[in-house]
């Protein structure tokens, strides 16, 4: 038999380390990033302010477009269950919440929770913008409404108990569809895509990872505006630019359902009186 491999005559020790510390590759994820222009979105969302009286941000009109296109493209809010694609029957965008620690310099003491916007897609923005406004007040009061007793639950157990459980909880309630809610577990508590702002922390661009316990089919993140020069109609002009990243189940989402998430986001951001109407 001819083999085809070789040893080669030299490695250096952080390949021989590296090589005895990681397992091969099995995470499905895929990575993709594009720049939103919105030069019309940001007027659009200080006219809303201005007419709801809520703190409506990039986040929230991210959300909401995401959530209209998952509507529009039903083939995109799938999850895997039981080794099988299942498509969702509705589309529910989790909006991850930071809480501060109580205690300066105590940064890993940092929470990080989030509020699932139930039927997103039938939800215009500012209705999105008062249940995440409320639902995060409860939060940071350490009252989270769903995920707070679960996650204390948790994080009294030993880890070598808790890892093993969480994904029992989760295989349970995703892959069987069993309610989970008498020991503090919401049913699909991460909901079909998940959102996060990296804008307020002043970071650009950045990528997040696929949450195991959850069966969400990406995690979108929100990056902070800034200028760049860009061509439009011939001419070079200024243009805020907002970075979207998307970490995505490379099971359920390859380039080209990639490509028609970013497509019709981009669209809907960059004409933002879309926004109000049905998806």
């Amino acid at each position: 038999m001819t083999d085809r491999y070789f040893r080669p005559a030299e490695v250096s020790a952080f390949r021989i380390l590296a090589a005895l510390t990681w397992d091969a590759p099995k995470d499905p994820t895929v990575y993709g990033v594009t720049d939103i222009d919105v030069t019309h979105l940001a007027p659009w969302l200080e006219r809303k302010r201005a007419e709801t009286g809520q703190k409506l941000t990039y986040t929230h009109a991210v959300a909401r477009a995401m959530a209209m296109t998952l509507r529009r493209y039903p083939g995109l809010n799938c999850m895997i269950r039981r080794g099988a694609i299942w498509q969702r029957r509705d589309v529910d965008v989790f909006l991850q919440v930071a809480v501060p620690s109580d205690k300066i310099g105590n940064e890993q003491g940092a929470d990080l929770s989030g509020a699932c916007i139930r039927c997103a897609d039938t939800k215009k923005i500012e209705v999105i913008g008062r249940e995440l406004a409320e639902r995060a007040a409860k939060i940071r009061a350490r009252q989270d409404p769903e995920l707070a007793q679960i996650k204390g639950t948790i994080a009294k157990i030993p880890p070598f108990i808790a890892r093993p459980l969480m994904r029992l909880l989760a295989y349970l309630n995703h892959d069987w569809g069993i309610n989970l809610r008498a020991i503090g577990m919401p049913d699909d508590p991460f909901g079909s895509l998940m959102v996060t702002s990296l804008g307020m922390h002043g970071i650009r661009y950045g990528y997040a990872p696929l949450f195991t316990n959850a069966r969400s089919v990406g995690v979108v993140l929100v990056g902070g505006v800034y200028d760049a020069a860009v061509v439009r109609d011939g001419q070079i002009v200024i243009r805020p630019l907002l970075p979207l990243s998307l970490a995505a189940d490379h099971r359920i989402i390859d380039g080209m359902q990639a490509s028609i998430l970013a497509r019709e986001t981009q669209k809907l951001l960059e004409n933002p009186e879309l926004l109000d109407g049905e998806p």
